[in-house]
């Protein structure tokens, strides 16, 4: 198949954006429907947590390898295997609800299988100038459709059941791959190609460009840190709601519904303002915001109106951090080896899930959620701060770690390495523009 006359650049980014919208919305209509099935099952907040952690685990393992292939292949390529993979493993969470077999490690195990297909990267699809738009519009993949997802799978559930929504997800994915055939990706340059190492060896190369360059270093350790206190977060916030309101998954979709809004309104913004020249210091007020009334605000807070206000400003504030933090290394990371950095950033910041769930589903089952009973120790000490009662361990989470976010954003924004990233990291001169990949193909 030829690529010639096929829409390129921006537009060929757009094209592709619009379908990665439809897929992601059947997955996350997907990931509610099966939250909620595996809180009906178990109630216990360790066990939703398991759903994301088997995810990212697998993502954790594979992402280095992953990285070192997608310097070497078929761009086109990486996009449709992932999404296939990721649809074979829908497909076998069907037929087990359709044939009434499925258990819960059923679930884990398929989140597993998913979390390994998470590689593909259209980063190098737009030139330089247009990153830090790119980059919001990839936010906003995640923000529209949490606008409709929820409450769509919460609609369907009470019709066709999780069958119908696996179905759905299966259908969205079809409709992502499809867009890939109908614009021009561009290819890796013969250079670059002939620098990526096949294997571990080449996968080690993110690591060590990283580790090596001090301002990369340090900005990479800043995400680490708020990528673990938001990731405590992530982990209770659906427990925590139905908990709060005895079961309502109205209620609970109505917040990410609101949430989703903000990050497309967060999205918005980023995309119609020029970038400034030096991004670092509006990342730390992105980080300050969403740790303050995306944190601690929602955990102090109990009532829909506070939790969906305090999930609006978290999700707002994501296209900010992670636009302007994608560009950042966009631009101070050499073309030819993005996709082996870009895969060892996904590991590092991908572990914080793990040592989320880790830390957040068993204290909040054992210790928190215990304490803060009626009565409790900590409901005694600190019921004048957050209501105690079923969920108010798990309330407690999002105020320790929106703290714990101030501190992280005060001690980036007094170390050089990371106030100043942007002037002390080399900048790459801007690559020759690479020819679009043919449709077929493979290894190369």
């Amino acid at each position: 198949m030829n690529d010639r006359g096929r829409p390129e650049g921006m537009s060929a980014f757009t094209i592709i954006w619009l379908g990665q919208v439809a897929s992601v919305l059947g997955t996350r209509m997907t990931n509610f429907a099966l939250a909620i099935f595996v809180w009906q099952q178990t109630h216990r907040a360790t066990d939703v947590g398991l759903m994301t952690f088997f995810a990212f685990g697998a993502t954790v393992l594979c992402s280095p390898l992953a990285g070192a292939l997608i310097d070497r292949w078929n761009r086109r390529l990486t996009i449709v295997l992932s999404d296939l993979g990721s649809a074979g493993a829908v497909l076998v969470a069907l037929a087990l609800f359709a044939t009434h077999s499925v258990s819960v490690w059923h679930l884990f195990a398929l989140n597993a299988v998913t979390g390994a297909f998470v590689a593909a990267t259209i980063s190098l699809m737009m030139p330089r100038e247009h990153f830090p738009r790119a980059n919001a519009m990839l936010s906003m993949v995640r923000s529209i459709p949490g606008v409709f997802a929820p409450a769509l799978a919460a609609a369907l559930l009470g019709f066709v059941s999780v069958r119908g929504v696996l179905a759905l997800d299966v259908a969205s994915y079809a409709i992502g791959i499809g867009t890939v055939f109908l614009v021009a990706v561009p290819a890796a340059a013969p250079a670059a190609r002939a620098r990526a190492a096949a294997g571990w060896r080449g996968a080690l190369v993110g690591f060590q460009h990283i580790w090596g360059d001090a301002g990369l270093r340090g900005l990479q350790a800043m995400l680490f840190a708020i990528n673990l206190m938001a990731g405590l977060g992530w982990i209770v916030l659906t427990p925590m709601i139905l908990a709060r309101t005895g079961g309502d998954q109205v209620q609970l979709g109505a917040v990410m519904s609101i949430g989703a809004i903000g990050g497309i309104a967060g999205g918005l913004a980023v995309t119609a303002t020029k970038a400034p020249a030096v991004k670092m210091p509006w990342v730390l007020l992105g980080i300050l915001v969403f740790s303050v009334l995306g944190r601690v605000l929602l955990g102090i807070g109990d009532t829909l109106a506070v939790w969906a206000a305090a999930w609006f400003c978290a999700w707002a504030c994501i296209p900010l951090v992670d636009g302007y933090c994608q560009s950042i290394w966009q631009e101070r990371v050499e073309p030819a080896i993005q996709g082996r950095v870009f895969a060892a950033r996904q590991l590092i910041e991908n572990m914080t899930q793990p040592l989320s769930l880790a830390i957040a589903g068993p204290l909040a089952d054992a210790v928190l959620e215990p304490a803060m009973r009626p009565g409790g120790a900590l409901a005694r000490a600190l019921g004048g701060l957050v209501h105690p009662g079923p969920g108010g361990g798990m309330a407690l989470i999002f105020v320790v770690s929106g703290l714990a976010g101030v501190a992280v954003t005060a001690v980036s924004a007094l170390t050089p390495a990371v106030r100043r990233v942007e002037s002390i990291t080399p900048h790459p001169p801007d690559p020759a523009p690479a020819p679009a990949e043919p449709a077929g193909g493979g290894i190369r």
